[in-house]
């Protein structure tokens, strides 16, 4: 009897020790076949992301070197509000002197919702991968005559409000870690992708492309095709959804994230002990489309963010330095204040420079809210430029 006691106890330890011993191979050896397995692998993904990505540390605005894990997302939106006043238009590096758009406003708001995802490809030379969608929505439009004075065939109010509503050019990216910050000085990431045309590039102004003239002197009204940048009424390519061909993006991202014992004793201690700076370059080559040359743009940036709350506020100081490249219009046009057409003027085009400061709140590592108020410090020599920008933001991990 003590035999077969013996027996038994032996073969229920050896069962035992089998489940266990499959149990183990079913969690790491077969990942994702067991569900209650896919959830611990996700959340161990999490602890990641609250280890390697600091959630106070990611800039609100501007790039970075972070990228996700493999097999988790990222869901931001960001509503982005731009005026443009009536002493924000420059021609040759000068305001509006002789005070044509001095009644002329252009508002302009953008709702961005990005879908982000990490992946790797477990090859040699394959590994950190972040997937990016962009989708911006756009509400824009523009208030009040073009005030054109008398060059010899009177002075003209030009009524040419025009309204840009609908979504813009889907934006896909693929962004790269090249270095990371374990076996190097700086974090480093680049990125390339397109911009799919998705956008409408050919909203009018006016009705359907016609506007009013007013002529000041006599008071006649005429309704003109509005021809300043085509034929048929277009507004101008920075006002446009889209630009009627797939355009591309590259950019390379550089991140030094600092940790205690990095800085010099006297800032050991401080808020300054944990901050991170980030800089970088992005470029869009932009294509011409049936005689609009919306131009390419550039953007330098740099940032700096240091914790000021425990782990849950960021204080973050930004550079953001714009280049457009001067847009072209093909054909002529005869402005209704002169007597005879020339060669279509560009619109835009220079360097817009905006600092500014934002704050970043972070309840969770997993979700972040963001406000940032940019100042424009210089403006480009040609066309509109907003004289601040303010943008509030949201993200969450999972």
């Amino acid at each position: 009897m003590k035999k077969f006691a013996l027996i038994a106890s032996f073969w229920m330890w050896s069962i035992s020790v089998a489940f266990a011993t499959e149990s183990f191979e079913d969690r790491f050896l077969n990942l994702g076949v067991d569900e209650d397995f896919t959830i611990m692998e996700r959340g161990l993904i999490k602890d990641q992301v609250k280890n390697f990505i600091p959630p106070l540390l990611v800039p609100a605005i501007g790039g970075h070197a972070y990228v996700l894990p493999p097999g988790l997302f990222n869901f931001s939106t960001n509503f982005k509000f731009v005026n443009v006043d009536e002493d924000d238009w420059y021609k040759d590096g000068k305001a509006d002197i002789y005070g044509i758009h001095r009644e002329n406003q252009v508002q302009r708001r953008f709702l961005t919702s990005s879908l982000k995802y990490g992946f790797d490809l477990n090859r040699k030379y394959f590994h950190s991968f972040t997937a990016v969608l962009n989708l911006t929505y756009e509400s824009s439009v523009n208030r009040g005559p073009v005030r054109l004075p008398d060059v010899g065939n009177n002075a003209k109010s030009v009524y040419n409000t025009g309204t840009s509503e609908g979504l813009q050019d889907i934006n896909i990216m693929i962004k790269k870690k090249i270095w990371d910050q374990g076996n190097k000085p700086i974090g480093w990431a680049i990125a390339a992708g397109v911009y799919l045309p998705t956008g409408d590039s050919s909203m009018k102004a006016g009705d359907n492309g016609v506007i009013s003239v007013v002529d000041d002197s006599t008071g006649a009204v005429a309704k003109p095709t509005f021809k300043r940048f085509t034929d048929t009424g277009e507004l101008p390519a920075g006002r446009q959804l889209g630009f009627g061909k797939m355009s591309f993006k590259v950019a390379s991202f550089w991140t030094r994230q600092f940790l205690p014992g990095d800085m010099p004793s006297f800032l050991e201690g401080t808020k300054f002990d944990r901050l991170a700076v980030h800089w970088g370059v992005a470029y869009r080559f932009n294509q011409k489309h049936e005689g609009v040359d919306p131009g390419d743009t550039a953007t330098i940036f740099a940032s700096t963010v240091v914790p000021v709350y425990k782990d849950y506020v960021s204080l973050q100081v930004s550079s953001i330095n714009k280049w457009q490249e001067n847009d072209h219009y093909d054909g002529d046009f005869k402005f209704p204040n002169q007597s005879a057409a020339a060669p279509r003027p560009d619109f835009r085009g220079g360097w817009l420079n905006l600092v500014g400061p934002s704050l970043i709140y972070s309840p969770d590592p997993l979700v972040r809210f963001t406000a940032t108020y940019l100042q424009r410090v210089h403006a480009p020599y040609l066309g509109p430029s907003p004289s601040y920008v303010v943008n509030l933001g949201a993200a969450i991990t999972f």
